[in-house]
């Protein structure tokens, strides 16, 4: 895998390549043609002064120069070539160079001359410049003969500028490829010192150990790039100080609750072994026992269903389930409680209500907030239960009287093992997870909850879930 100064290096690379390499090519066609240009008008002026140089006289063309004082036009190896014809092809002159050999013929005119490169038998690479023109005629006051139309081929050889282009290519190449060296190496050094802040932050972050989650990374002199990882990174911190002091949190209180009850059992079974008694006080004594082993075990049960729902691993099996007759199934194992309490129970179930959710969840849901209600509820108070729909969905409300729960604290009951009572003392077999289980079991069913309080008149749980098509 590569690490990102490799890849930052490579991108920056690659790119001040293509823009080298697409200048250097731009540039070099731009000298090409400019040279070739050049030379295509250095072709065209000599074969335009070489057919200015002809004339027709008694039906003759006759070439107004001495070849003898042009030495461009002796064989050598950077000569010059010329050759005119007549209409049909027959060739009236040539130069020496030629030595007997043939250019080919082009045709263009004296204001639009043709170009083509092409190759003598001997193998020499040529550029030549067509013409067709009109040769002279001297005005002697005789009549004037018919004019003749010829066709001019001048040529020149090419191993000099090619020769030239060549060795612009190399230097080219030569500074392009040093120009490359030098940008690499500045790219790098460049690059090395961008990413530094990267390699202070990454410090900053080893340095943060699990005790240390209150620290936070400043982001004085970070590029701005880098404000946004590390305003991410602080949040992230700040989340994972929360839930370390959640899990302490929670360590502590599962100790807690787990001793109150054990010392419970201790103390009962110390009091029965600590002389003989009979047999009803040790029957009442394992009575005690097994309820605190109830509570114990419930609260093990509920520490369960939090636990599994923390990692993903609570499915939902959706079917149709009568919210009505499961409510008044719950409440039956309640009715000796209330009824010890002397509570009233105010039933609001107008209708069955049929929802698709999960049973199971569901039972646990009603139970616990039907528990609550059962247990805090002041002794002589009432509980109201309700089952309304409303708004696509079917709203669950148990309200009971005698609250203790202080507005300020009502956010807090869905916390984990909190209670209003600080001292936290082992009392109906309550532990303080219940509203928790339900908060997360009701989430799980795509359903909303919520709690209300008056000191100590009325306190509200609200449950909403999506009904049924059925």
């Amino acid at each position: 895998m590569r690490t990102l100064r490799a890849r930052l290096l490579i991108g920056t690379g690659v790119g001040a390549t293509v823009v080298l390499l697409g200048s250097g090519i731009l540039l070099y066609a731009l000298v090409r043609n400019a040279l070739w240009r050049e030379f295509d008008e250095s072709l065209v002026a000599k074969a335009r002064s070489l057919a200015a140089m002809t004339e027709q006289e008694n039906g003759k063309i006759e070439l107004d120069f001495d070849e003898a004082n042009l030495p461009e036009f002796r064989p050598s190896d950077h000569a010059e070539f010329y050759q005119v014809r007549l209409p049909g092809g027959r060739t009236i002159a040539r130069s020496a160079s030629l030595e007997g050999r043939e250019l080919i013929e082009i045709e263009g005119t004296v204001d639009r001359p043709a170009f083509e490169s092409t190759r003598l038998p001997d193998g020499r690479r040529v550029r030549i410049a067509g013409i067709r023109f009109t040769p002279r005629q001297e005005d002697d006051g005789r009549r004037q003969q018919q004019p003749l139309v010829v066709s001019l081929v001048f040529g020149r050889q090419t191993k000099g500028i090619e020769t030239t282009l060549a060795r612009i290519r190399f230097a080219m190449a030569a500074v392009g490829a040093a120009a490359m060296a030098v940008s690499l190496g500045v790219l790098a050094w460049f690059v090395r010192r961008g990413l530094r802040p990267l390699d202070r932050l990454a410090n900053q972050i080893a340095g943060i150990g699990e005790s240390e989650l209150g620290v936070r990374i400043a982001p004085a002199g970070v590029p701005a790039e880098l404000l946004p990882v590390i305003d991410r990174l602080n949040g992230l911190l700040g989340r994972l100080e929360r839930a370390f002091q959640r899990e302490r949190r929670f360590t502590a209180d599962v100790a807690h609750e787990l001793r109150t009850p054990l010392a419970g059992v201790r103390s009962i079974l110390e009091v029965a072994l600590s002389r003989d008694r009979e047999p009803e006080t040790y029957r009442n004594a394992m009575e005690d026992c097994l309820g605190i082993n109830e509570h114990m075990q419930r609260m093990v049960e509920n520490l369960l269903h939090l636990a599994r729902a923390d990692a993903n691993q609570l499915e939902v099996a959706r079917e149709g389930v009568d919210l009505a007759a499961l409510i008044r199934e719950c409440w039956k194992p309640l009715a000796g409680q209330a009824e010890q309490r002397h509570l009233q129970v105010e039933w609001r179930l107008h209708e069955p209500r049929t929802i698709l959710s999960d049973c199971g969840k569901l039972r646990l849901i009603v139970q616990n907030i039907l528990s609550n209600a059962a247990t805090y509820t002041n002794t002589g108070g009432w509980i109201r239960v309700e089952a309304i729909c409303r708004d696509g969905s079917v709203e669950f409300t148990v309200t009971n009287s005698g609250s203790m729960v202080a507005e300020q604290d009502v956010p807090r009951v869905f916390d984990r093992f909190w209670r209003g009572d600080a001292a936290r003392q082992f009392s109906g077999g309550h532990c303080g997870l219940g509203l928790s289980l339900c908060k997360v079991l009701v989430e799980l069913l795509d359903g909303s909850i919520e709690a209300g309080s008056s000191p100590g008149e009325t306190f509200t749980v609200t449950v909403r879930l999506p009904v049924s098509n059925a």
